[in-house]
């Protein structure tokens, strides 16, 4: 006879927090609800609200924890486990820096679970998707919401091996310049609105190549409708263009040399400086592939990223003369809130911010990201908001040799990857409890819903 062991009972997960006046008060809170979750079990557990309301007197400081458990939440708190249980306060003093990936890591159905749960969020997106199509003649909705993909897959086959080596002509549906980019500001717009209306707004931006069209918006450089015209615009401008390859290096560019030969000699451009030891290389397909090839015979680790042009590179300069002219077409303002620049590497001017000519030759100049983040950790405690599918970006910034030794929990997610299992939501009420035990006056209320089937309805 087999006897079967029950497991923890598995729920939604739910968000529990703590506040305290004292450190040590907290510490000794934390031990009794770690108690009090080993007593109540699955049943007990389930009965627990999903989103606490917490009331906080001024000066406590605070701890929260997202589990599906109450074994797990237990366990965890107990270890006081950095990844999981967020602890700050007392005050809002947190630097929330927000950060706007590139495209490349998009998947059919993303953001579907947000548009269920989160009433801005879908507001915002729909605002920028009937401005798309009644402007510019993109239906996107179809395209991120196809009714074959149901919210909470992460299963959802990604790009093909002839769209990620770039063996089509160009990537097809979701992975389409003209369409991917547009999509992607869309969603990132959108979110970014509806974690600020949450009570969690930017500190500080930055955006990492066509995300920092989403970044000088947020900050009022670009207004909106203007922002998305500018971006479909550009990308149509890029699809335009010869096809070409981009390559990460696992090496500095000093490095490059030996196996690649002088730099003046060579048929790519330095398209990112993501770190150190982290180098993107943009050119022609051939010269790409050819570079692939003698620094994999040198031991050097590389990459092809999923694109079908040479972003960042000598490639795109004939384009610097029509973005100029589509960017004087454009109220630019200085920017509301600091804003990084992908050009520089340091904080962006106010006379660059209404510069058409420094947008124009954004596309075509090397991303200095990894000067960005070296800003980004001198700033006062600073709170990582990832905007994009994954932790492409928060990867990096924990990998650079500026950062904090205590940053590990400095950084927060707000979609999920996707090969990842954690629902939207999940994900959702982890990045409110760090907030919030960050300091932030998150909105307790606008997050206890239940999902509703409000992306069913739009889709008829």
């Amino acid at each position: 006879m087999t006897v079967r062991v029950p497991g923890p009972v598995s729920v939604p997960p739910r968000l529990l927090t703590l506040s305290a006046p004292t450190p040590d008060l907290l510490e000794r809170a934390t031990d009794d609800l770690a108690d009090r979750l080993d007593a109540m079990g699955g049943a007990g557990f389930a009965r627990l609200p999903a989103v606490p309301a917490p009331p906080v007197t001024p000066g406590a400081v605070r701890r929260a924890v997202l589990a599906d458990s109450a074994e797990r939440a237990a366990r965890w708190l107990r270890r006081r486990d950095v990844r999981r249980v967020f602890t700050g306060g007392p005050e809002d003093g947190a630097s929330r820096v927000f950060l706007f990936s590139g495209v490349g890591d998009q998947y059919p159905g993303l953001g579907a679970g947000l548009y269920r749960c989160l009433p801005v969020f879908r507001e915002e997106l729909d605002r920028c998707f009937r401005m798309l199509a009644d402007e510019h003649g993109l239906d996107l909705r179809p395209v991120l919401f196809p009714p074959e993909v149901p919210e909470g897959s992460r299963g959802t086959p990604g790009p093909g091996p002839a769209e990620v080596f770039d063996r089509r002509p160009e990537p097809q549906g979701i992975h389409r310049t003209v369409v991917a980019q547009p999509l992607l500001f869309a969603l990132q717009y959108a979110l970014a609105r509806a974690l600020t209306g949450l009570g969690a707004g930017p500190s500080a931006l930055a955006g990492y190549s066509v995300g920092e069209y989403t970044a000088a918006c947020v900050a009022g450089v670009f207004p909106l409708g203007h922002a998305l015209r500018l971006v479909t615009e550009r990308a149509g401008l890029v699809d335009e263009l010869p096809p070409g390859a981009m390559l990460a290096v696992a090496a500095g560019p000093e490095a490059l040399d030996g196996p690649l030969g002088p730099a003046p000699g060579r048929a790519l451009s330095l398209a990112a400086l993501n770190g150190p030891q982290q180098t993107v290389l943009s050119g022609s397909v051939e010269a790409v592939e050819e570079a692939a090839a003698l620094l994999t015979e040198a031991g050097v680790p590389c990459r092809r990223l999923a694109t079908a042009h040479a972003y960042h590179s000598a490639m795109t300069r004939a384009l610097t003369g029509p973005l100029e002219e589509l960017l004087a077409t454009v109220p630019l303002a200085a920017p509301a809130v600091p804003l990084l620049s992908n050009v520089t590497g340091t904080w962006l001017r106010d006379e660059e911010a209404t510069s058409p000519a420094h947008w124009a030759r954004q596309l075509s100049r090397t991303i200095r990201f990894s000067d960005e983040l070296a800003e980004i950790w001198r700033l006062p405690d600073p709170l990582l908001i990832e905007f994009g599918p994954g932790q492409a970006l928060a990867r990096l910034a924990l990998g650079h040799p500026d950062r904090p030794a205590d940053a590990v929990a400095s950084v927060v997610q707000t979609l999920p990857g996707r090969l990842e299992t954690r629902t939207e939501r999940e994900v959702l009420l982890a990045a409110a409890g760090r907030l919030w035990a960050a300091g932030a006056a998150v909105d307790w209320a606008a997050l206890a819903g239940e999902p509703a089937d409000a992306l069913t309805e739009e889709l008829g």
